[in-house]
């Protein structure tokens, strides 16, 4: 008897044992025993049930393309999801996707990509043009910085970014997805990889030994997890919320426009005025275009003019545009001060390190790499704490002082005023002050870098205003640069 209750003892010691390997071990299946009930807690889903595993995979089958949408207990989770806890966002998502899916359909098909993954700006950005994520990411297709810049050609500044351009950055997300289908051949990869990088999933792949999503699972990070689950629901979602008595109220209206491409400094002000639209109808068309300013060194810049107002705008372009660069807000039926074009100058900024972050991240995060930041703050280390200032250098637009005369803008009651106009008023009436501007030179700097921080400034240019022949420049020597 003994030796039968010390047989049992160890064969539930193995039980366990084996129970233990399965938990550390992900294998897809249809069986609802394996959800974890604590974590759909966690979540906000049901601990029961509440559609027919059964229905959701049939419909999931009829639906497919070139993606597999997979039915397991991860995508059976996020389809209640939608359904029950974020069945507001669901219908937000129903009443917004005509503004976009037809943009999304037009590139996919330009770039032969699968049609269905129209749906997976859902989850990146709710289908907000301007969504910024707590990472920095921005867009549609949330963009991060460098990426968007570097990479794809995207302009991103404090004037225009356009990452929050939905045509820039659909045509960006579909060379994105081309370019990692050609490195995964996989569309589940794809997915993980345009949301957490190519470089992690490789890691991952390599940690797991797999080459398939499913496979590589546990080696991700949670976020990423989640995401693949994630577009299979809001893909059942947006061909079955009629079954789950979730439907659009109120359809959202996309406004016509007509696109002109425009070079130079403009007020955006006085360019809706002259056009016959409020500024605000300027934004929800451009909402790309940050400030009520272009600078004067953008060029061919895509605006969005409303086409019922397009017609007189394209009649009168050149009156209306010479009006918006040369004159302010108040420059229409009274007297004011000419507006002269911002410059570019490096602004000197500074981020406090967060608990966590280390400084690959801080580089990432105000697009600075490495190496120059190390080189700012003089660290002879990776290794940063919590608290500390690093500061860094980025370029803005920054009107530059000036005295300006009082001038007449019309000359005749109604008349718009032009370039020729402004230029004859300018030549008496407007006096810049001049004045010098000094450097002190930094450990590291060298003239090329001190000149490439000064528009317009040359390393020759240096030498003559400071007499420099063979002398090395030295810290804390005061050089004239202007």
């Amino acid at each position: 008897m003994k030796y039968i209750r010390i047989c049992f003892s160890l064969l539930f010691i193995i039980s366990l044992g084996a129970q233990g390997q399965e938990k550390r071990i992900y294998m897809p299946s249809d069986d609802q025993s394996a959800i974890d009930s604590l974590a759909r807690i966690e979540q906000g889903i049901p601990t029961a049930l509440m559609i027919d595993p059964s229905l959701i995979q049939q419909r999931l089958k009829s639906i497919e393309g070139r993606i597999p949408l997979v039915y397991n207990v991860h995508s059976h989770q996020f389809v209640e999801y939608f359904a029950f806890k974020k069945a507001a966002f669901t219908q937000r998502m129903l009443e917004k996707r005509d503004l976009y899916f037809p943009l999304y359909e037009k590139y996919l098909k330009l770039y032969n990509l699968p049609d269905e993954l129209k749906y997976l700006s859902l989850i990146e950005s709710g289908l907000e043009t301007k969504a910024l994520s707590n990472k920095g990411a921005g867009g549609l297709w949330q963009f991060m910085p460098y990426t968007a810049r570097g990479d794809f050609g995207l302009r991103v500044d404090s004037f225009v970014d356009e990452r929050f351009d939905p045509e820039r950055a659909t045509e960006a997300a579909c060379k994105y997805m081309r370019q990692l289908y050609r490195i995964f051949g996989d569309w589940h990869m794809v997915l993980a990889a345009y949301n957490t990088g190519p470089g992690n999933v490789k890691r991952a792949i390599r940690k797991c030994g797999a080459n398939n999503f499913w496979g590589i699972y546990n080696c991700l990070p949670s976020q990423t997890r989640n995401y693949v689950p994630q577009y299979i629901a809001i893909t059942y979602m947006m061909n079955f919320h009629w079954d789950h008595q979730i439907q659009a109220q109120e359809w959202a209206q996309n406004m016509p426009s007509d696109t002109v491409h425009v070079n130079g400094y403009l007020n955006l002000n006085v360019l809706s005025n002259l056009s016959g639209f409020s500024i605000d109808t300027f934004r929800v068309l451009n909402p790309h275009i940050l400030s009520n300013t272009i600078p004067a060194s953008h060029q061919r810049i895509i605006m969005r003019i409303p086409s019922q107002k397009y017609a007189f705008f394209k009649g009168n372009r050149h009156k209306i545009l010479d009006s918006a660069a040369y004159f302010g807000p108040r420059a229409i039926g009274q007297d004011s001060s000419m507006l002269v074009q911002p410059v570019e100058e490096w602004v000197k900024k500074k981020h406090v390190v967060r608990k966590g972050e280390n400084i690959y991240e801080v580089a990432r995060r105000v697009d600075v790499s490495v190496f120059e930041l190390k080189r700012i703050n003089r660290l002879r280390s990776n290794r940063i704490r919590k608290g500390k200032i690093l500061y860094y250098f980025v370029k803005e637009w920054v009107m530059p002082k000036i005295e300006v005369a009082k001038l007449d803008l019309l000359t005749n009651e109604g008349e718009i005023p032009t370039a020729k106009m402004v230029e004859n008023t300018s030549k008496k009436s407007v006096k810049v002050s001049k004045k010098t501007q000094y450097y002190k030179v930094r450990s590291g700097d060298t003239l090329s870098e001190i000149a490439d921080k000064h528009p317009g400034l040359t390393v020759e240019k240096i030498k003559k205003l400071n007499r420099l022949r063979s002398k090395p420049i030295q810290p804390g020597m005061r050089l004239r640069i202007s």
